[in-house]
């Protein structure tokens, strides 16, 4: 009478690889069907985060110009993540730079500025907006100042012609007038608008193809 409990428990079946499979297989739907809910709000976080980046940078640009007495310029790689702020080099730089050298000839001795040498720490590395985000397009009011110190684009350290048009930030306090527009990999926009009398940043909400158009 008491082997009768012991041969059933032997007969009790495991786990065959085929209800493994099908159990996973179901996980894995699972896992599909929820994913877009999580990353929806991920999205939503690094847009907003990305505009919040970028007013920021430009607020410690134009706080560096007013500090130091020197332009400074933002630039922007279009359909990609990276950007840069640097300072900005007129030739008025290069005429009031204090290292001189003594040039002679025909009896005449004059003194000359040298080169200036740019302060290489003074310039920002290429930074990146976070994962999934770009720069899509932007739009700088074309006013005089801006016009004529964009002549000189030997001023740059960063000769890389694959950047954007410059963004100036002056000593001043004012700035470039602009417009620049952030979108997320799944067409989700922010636009930012940089008043240049002010130098005031505003981001607007999230926006669709259609209203960046």
């Amino acid at each position: 009478m008491t082997a009768t409990p012991i041969t059933r428990s032997r007969r009790q079946r495991g786990i065959t690889l085929l209800e493994m499979l099908l159990v996973l297989g179901l996980l894995v739907a699972i896992a599909a069907i929820a994913m877009p809910s999580v990353n929806r709000p991920l999205e939503t976080y690094r847009l907003r985060k990305s505009g919040d980046l970028i007013r920021a940078e430009w607020a410690k640009a134009r706080a560096k110009a007013m500090e130091s007495g020197r332009t400074y310029v933002f630039r922007y790689e279009p359909d990609a993540d990276g950007y840069q702020i640097e300072p900005w080099y007129s030739d008025e730089d290069y005429l009031e730079s204090s290292e001189l050298t003594s040039v002679s000839g025909f009896g005449t001795s004059v003194t000359a500025p040298t080169p200036l040498v740019f302060d290489q720490a003074s310039v920002a590395a290429m930074k990146q907006l976070p994962e999934d985000i770009v720069f899509f397009a932007g739009e700088t009011e074309q006013e005089a100042r801006a016009l004529l110190a964009a002549q000189g684009t030997a001023s740059l350290v960063n000769q890389d012609t694959t950047m954007s048009a410059p963004i100036f930030f002056y000593p001043d306090g004012t700035s470039s007038t602009a417009k620049l527009f952030i979108k997320s990999n799944r067409e989700r926009y922010i636009k930012l608008t940089l008043r240049g009398l002010t130098g005031v940043v505003y981001v607007s909400d999230f926006l669709t193809a259609e209203q960046v158009e």
